[in-house]
């Protein structure tokens, strides 16, 4: 069992707790896939534990036999439209700003690629006077809302919900 530890600071009582004890993701085996797993959609290799992109070890496995072929983590949470992350954008900035915000947002995840091939986009839809964002992981949909506060200043708020798997990002912007 693990124990969270809990302070007073300034009449606020604040608990904190190991980041393991939340609900794990559902689409990442715990006891880890045979080495190397290619996923067939997007070409990431999974190897040493961890899924990356490789284009030269792709083309290298391609060629052999007995590499086990399985769809990542992150094309299954597309595939099934499961969002670990949404992110809600609106307010009369948004839609007189709309194409440069989602440049914004697709640029947020090209980087987040970068270090971890599971933080996609799942989908992004105009909805009302604003936008409406779902991404395959916690972490990519915080990214993206410090990314448009940093951007465009806003009022923004991020709220976990069932544990802290899941995030739920309000940004929003009048003129």
């Amino acid at each position: 069992m693990v124990r969270s530890s809990a302070r007073r600071d300034k009449g606020i009582y604040y608990e904190y707790s190991p980041r393991s004890e939340g609900i794990p993701d559902p689409y990442i085996s715990r006891k880890g896939l045979k080495e190397p797993t290619v996923c067939p959609s997007c070409h990431a290799i999974y190897h040493k534990k961890r899924w990356a992109f490789d284009e030269v070890m792709y083309l290298d496995l391609k060629k052999k036999k007995g590499v086990n072929w399985q769809k990542c983590p992150a094309d299954r949470k597309i595939e099934d439209g499961y969002a670990m992350g949404v992110v809600n954008i609106y307010g009369d900035f948004v839609m007189e700003h709309r194409d440069e915000i989602i440049s914004l947002v697709r640029s947020e995840e090209r980087h987040a690629l970068e270090k971890n091939p599971l933080e996609r986009l799942i989908k992004i839809e105009k909805r009302g006077n604003g936008l409406y964002v779902e991404t395959t992981t916690d972490s990519l949909a915080l990214r993206i809302g410090k990314v448009l506060s940093r951007a465009y200043k806003g009022e923004h708020e991020f709220d976990w919900k069932y544990g802290d798997k899941h995030l739920l990002v309000k940004w929003r912007r009048q003129k």
